[in-house]
């Protein structure tokens, strides 16, 4: 193992430890004393973005019940490279937007169709005239309501109404923001930065919230839970017998890793049947992460995998051999009726204990931890089988409309996040009743 292979968990589990976390924020927080400033996070906001749609609802009187000054930017253009199916990611938002907006008491419009490009360029250039003043919250759910119904007539009123920065000025100012939030060390809209951290949509408020809540602001609990998506009630009745329950996995995936053992405690709860269907990484797919995501990622999953009590931290990378490896071993499991174990043995392996799975000495020990054999096992890293079916997954998984683990799929509802659980919940639910 290469050296840099063997530092890897030691400096993940730095990366991602709460005791760093505590200092960084004690730091931070020293510093805005010192330098006298208010609590303030900027809010990067983008109209044809159903999520900032929501965000922009819900942050007034976040803002206000902890006394933090919230500053709008508004971004319209993103880095494609980014995204690895931006269309697909357009189809699906929208939906899992109205999902949430019912979740929260928020509003978005019911069939909902991503805006027309031109569209979203004249509601960006009338939010940048007024950026800084205190009709941007009421001004962006407005113009966001009408755009993403269609309401044509409502989109000119408030254009004539409230005017627009020219034109040329705001395609240059959107590029040069593009380009800073990335360098800034995110690629998401809907996102809220406050020193020093990111905190993406609604199901990331709850962390911040925390976070405030620490330092002495609010004068109390904040009364809304917008993490509510991510908890399933297990409250409702069994499941008809046959209800099914795809699960689009990845070994390389941490938040695969983090939705891995709810998933499994929602699916007992209703009786069904849990089908992981593994499929390759999107790197191992010809697709690039860049660093910016990749430490948000891990970071963001850091503080997740805290919230649900899961281990996580001392990480060694499977991708490449390891995968693959970790791949070739689920035909067997699933043979001796321990996949169950294998999947949970091996991601904790990978994301908790630094186990490097592309070796022989930290598969096997995680094999034997899992119930199998590995002296059968091992007979298995050389049958190419799980590749036709990781590919069959892989396609599956697109022709329902995700492109990304994990993703979960009852009947033809194709739902995509570990900070969903809720959602699959109802969907079971409905389709089970």
């Amino acid at each position: 193992m290469s050296l840099q292979r063997r530092l890897m968990p030691h400096l993940a589990r730095l990366l991602t430890s709460p005791g760093r976390e505590r200092w960084r924020r004690r730091l931070l927080e020293w510093r805005r004393r010192l330098a006298r400033r208010p609590h303030e996070a900027t809010f990067h906001f983008r109209v044809d973005d159903p999520y900032s749609l929501l965000m922009a609802q819900a942050l007034p009187a976040f803002g206000e019940h902890f006394g933090l000054r919230i500053i709008p930017r508004v971004m319209l253009y993103l880095d494609a490279n980014l995204y690895p199916a931006p269309d697909m990611l357009r189809d699906l938002a929208p939906q899992d937007a109205a999902a949430l907006a019912e979740l929260h008491g928020l509003e978005f419009p019911t069939g909902a169709t991503p805006p027309d490009p031109e569209r979203a360029l004249a509601a960006t250039r009338c939010l940048l005239k007024h950026e800084g003043d205190e009709r941007f919250w009421s001004l962006a759910h407005a113009l966001g309501q009408a755009l993403w119904a269609g309401d044509d007539e409502r989109l000119e009123q408030l254009l004539a109404s409230h005017g627009q920065q020219p034109e040329d000025q705001a395609r240059l100012a959107m590029e040069a923001r593009r380009d800073q939030f990335l360098a800034d060390g995110h690629y998401l809209t809907a996102t809220l930065h406050y020193q020093g951290e990111w905190y993406w949509s609604l199901e990331r408020l709850d962390h911040l919230a925390r976070r405030l809540e620490a330092l002495g602001l609010g004068g109390g609990p904040w009364p809304l839970d917008y993490g509510a998506a991510k908890h399933a009630r297990l409250d409702g009745p069994a499941a008809p017998e046959g209800t099914r329950l795809a699960f689009y996995f990845s070994f390389r995936s941490p938040y695969s890793y983090l939705a891995l053992e709810r998933a499994y405690a929602l699916a007992d709860h209703y009786g069904v049947e849990l089908e992981v269907r593994p499929i390759l990484p999107m790197v191992m797919r010809g697709l690039t992460v860049p660093r910016a995501k990749r430490l948000y990622i891990v970071t963001d999953a850091a503080r997740e995998a805290r919230l649900h009590g899961v281990p996580f931290g001392k990480i060694q990378d499977p991708v490449g051999p390891g995968v693959e490896r970790c791949m070739a071993l689920w035909p067997f499991a699933e043979k001796e009726g321990r996949l169950r174990e294998w999947l949970l043995t091996a991601a904790r392996g990978i994301w908790s204990q630094g186990v490097d799975v592309a070796g022989d000495a930290g598969l096997s020990r995680l094999a034997r931890q899992a119930g199998l054999d590995w002296n059968r096992a091992r007979r298995w890293l050389g049958d190419d089988q799980w590749q036709a079916r990781a590919e069959a997954n892989r396609a599956a998984m697109m022709d329902a409309g995700g492109w990304g683990v994990p993703s979960f799929q009852s009947g033809d509802t194709l739902i995509w996040g570990q900070d969903r659980l809720a959602l699959v919940e109802r969907v079971l639910l409905r389709n089970g009743h």
